[in-house]
């Protein structure tokens, strides 16, 4: 085929960018810029910095003590250049306000600072990015241990007056920090999400800190951080999410913290080292449930939501573990009737289907096989198998085109030398794409070990997208090495969260269900692929478990994916009738609501899963409100569920209809979800109109 043909356009959830605005005071220096959700303001000082003086989300007041009001006779700033204008920054975003002010040091010109600010309409705050001539300058030495800038006694029973306090390595150069209006009640959560998890398998993690003069230091390496007022009605705070890898991955290129807290003389401050990376800062109401939203409304601004490319039902063998044994050209064209047949969408072949040989798909591991440097190892790497597909991919590419389903691909760019072999990677994933129209990679193998490799992996995903309009998608796994994971990069594509095998005996459903509904509180849950396994498959590995994989009805498996982006991970020719005929009826349900479902605001709701317990999500959306139910072994048949606040700001019908599953449901007072599910182990997916 010359050209793929292009994907129908997706709906935008953004509003008009004219609703944002960004204005310079040049006589002050005071940048102020906002949408109808938000304001906050920024004040050049002359050393190149802006200091932050005020943010007003939309019917709250200042969250930030302001600098003195006398800006006249403050120092001047650097010179200073201002632009604004309407962009996309990467093919798959929303379009956004992007203020830049370079400010440049009048008696050395080489010396300069760039601050760059997206707003997006429907988002209450910025996104922030700092570049600089100093930008290059080498972290302190001492990146972990925290010192004392005077001395402090130890915790060793003598009371001392509380006039001490702790501090951190000193970051050259250090941005002024934020100072809070508002400290002795703030409440403070730092939330660490887990990657690697071939090595892990609960993925969040939150520390919680009631603001106290005790607390004086708070030095954290993390990339989400909120601070909420419980003292007001709505539960109002402030959020900010650092987009970058995880602090694991980025050790050698970050400073010796993310955020620094610290917290004397009745002012709470906050200073923020963000490196290369950029910086989110949004406002929130509603508590956790505003987080959630904050959130994902980020996310969906940062990779509109294309049903046609976005969240689609995709297969991949390797779940089976035969590797590349099976792989030929016969056996992927029965996976792409199968999938077909079964309303699967794209049919993804993993390692093996290129010429080159991985250490995971070579014959004997002693002979060879590369985990990197591919295009060394033969310049023809990424050719297809001539033995495996002597044909190569093109009657492959056909016949999921006469199906009508998608074909996608297993892909490892070189990670030799910070990806210097990128614009090769690049020009290859393009010719797939061109040559056989594959929109599908997953992207593995990779190694982050710098802020250049880190830049360039950037740099060939943004090439790519670019030039397929954002048709290509990626599937980012992170499920072992150094990688972008959950924060590293927000467009483009979902992560790949975890490799889970019967085989191997660590599928469990439930942990599976506990990891997307943990993880769906902050990461919007399309950007997650989850998979579902042939139940059917190495029984005896699991003993008489109750939570083994065969011990819950095989369509259980698939509903708790459906919410995320799904993934049958598993050699679709060869699932058994029984298995096929459970799938095949709420594949059909899920496609007819699947839009309206992932445009609503997702949330979690019930207990967090562990087996033993009712849980869910619900999305709340503008015509209907969706109740994902489970109920795992419990006694009770009946449980009440509280809604995030937001469900009530609808109206909604109150009895549900009944999609798929098994019971019924019922709205309380806007407030409160009741379901009835007549057995354990069985699931309700249900729908409530708007009136």
């Amino acid at each position: 085929m010359d050209h793929p043909s292009a994907l129908p356009p997706g709906p935008s959830a953004m509003s008009d960018v004219s609703t944002c605005h960004a204005s310079l005071d040049e006589a002050s220096g005071l940048l102020t810029l906002g949408n109808r959700h938000y304001t906050e303001a920024w004040l050049a000082d002359a050393g190149g910095h802006l200091t932050p003086h005020t943010f007003r989300h939309a019917g709250v007041g200042n969250w930030l003590v302001s600098p003195p009001a006398d800006l006249a006779s403050r120092p001047r700033p650097w010179k200073i250049a201002f632009s604004t204008r309407a962009a996309r920054l990467h093919a798959s975003e929303a379009l956004s306000l992007v203020a830049e002010l370079r400010l440049e040091n009048p008696d050395d010109p080489a010396q300069w600072r760039l601050h760059r600010f997206r707003i997006f309409p429907d988002i209450a705050g910025s996104l922030r990015h700092v570049t600089s001539s100093s930008a290059l300058s080498p972290v302190p030495a001492d990146r972990h241990g925290i010192t004392a800038t005077f001395p402090v006694p130890g915790a060793d029973g003598i009371e001392i007056a509380p006039n001490g306090r702790l501090g951190v390595p000193v970051i050259p150069d250090a941005a002024p920090p934020f100072v809070f209006a508002c400290t002795s009640h703030l409440l403070l959560r730092d939330i660490q999400l887990v990657d690697q998890t071939d090595h892990h398998a609960n993925l969040v993690a939150t520390r919680e800190w009631l603001m106290h003069p005790s607390e004086r230091c708070l030095p954290l390496r993390t990339n989400l951080v909120c601070l909420e007022d419980p003292s007001t009605v709505g539960r109002e705070g402030l959020l900010f999410l650092l987009i970058a890898p995880l602090p694991h991955v980025r050790t050698g290129w970050s400073g010796p913290y993310d955020f620094l807290f610290e917290n004397r003389s009745g002012v709470l401050t906050l200073r923020t080292h963000p490196g290369c990376h950029e910086l989110a800062c949004l406002a929130f109401a509603g508590g956790q449930a505003g987080i959630t939203r904050a959130l994902h409304a980020l996310q969906r601004a940062l990779h509109e939501w294309n049903p046609a490319r976005d969240g689609l039902l995709l297969s991949n063998t390797w779940g089976d573990r035969a590797g590349a044994k099976h792989l030929s050209e016969s056996f992927v064209l029965n996976e792409i009737t199968t999938a077909r047949d079964l309303g699967i969408e794209v049919v993804q072949i993993d390692d093996g289907w290129q010429k080159g040989d991985t250490v995971n798909t070579v014959s004997n591991r002693e002979a060879g096989g590369v985990w990197n440097g591919f295009w060394a190892a033969d310049p023809l790497f990424w050719e297809p198998h001539p033995e495996r597909f002597p044909r190569g991919l093109a009657p492959l590419a056909h016949a999921a085109r006469e199906a009508g389903v998608q074909l996608g691909l297993w892909y490892a760019p070189d990670s030799v030398d910070d990806f210097a072999n990128w614009k090769k990677d690049a020009g290859q994933l393009l010719r797939l794409w061109r040559e056989h129209g594959v929109r599908h990679f997953k992207l593995d193998a990779v190694k982050l070990r710098s802020a250049a490799g880190e830049q360039n992996l950037h740099a060939l995903c943004d090439h790519v997208q670019d030039e397929s309009g954002g048709e290509i998608l990626f599937d980012f796994d992170a499920t072992a090495e150094h990688r972008p994971g959950w924060w590293g990069r927000l467009h483009g594509g979902p992560v790949f969260m975890e490799n889970r095998y019967t085989d191997w005996g660590n599928y469990f459903p439930g942990q599976t269900l506990r990891s997307l509904w943990s993880l769906s509180a902050f990461v919007i849950p399309q950007r997650i692929r989850v998979e579902f396994l042939n139940p059917s498959r190495n029984a005896n590995v699991y003993g008489s478990s109750p939570l083994r994989p065969d011990a819950w009805p095989s369509d259980w498996l698939l509903a708790i994916t459906l919410p995320a982006s799904p993934l049958a991970w598993c050699e679709l020719s060869r699932l058994p009738p029984d298995i096929t005929a459970a799938w095949r009826p709420l594949i059909a349900t899920w496609k007819k609501h699947r839009t309206a479902f992932h445009a609503g605001a997702i949330h979690p709701v019930g207990c967090i899963p562990d087996g033993y317990s009712w849980t869910g999500f619900v999305s709340i959306g503008d015509k209907a409100l969706y109740a994902l139910i489970f109920r795992e072994i419990t006694a009770s048949e009946t449980t009440s569920m509280p809604l995030p606040i937001f469900a009530g700001e609808a109206g909604y019908a109150p009895k549900a209809e009944v999609l798929a599953g098994e019971g019924e449901s019922v709205l309380v007072d806007t407030t409160t979800l009741r379901v009835r599910i007549p057995a354990s182990r069985r699931y309700l997916l249900a729908r409530f109109l708007k009136v």
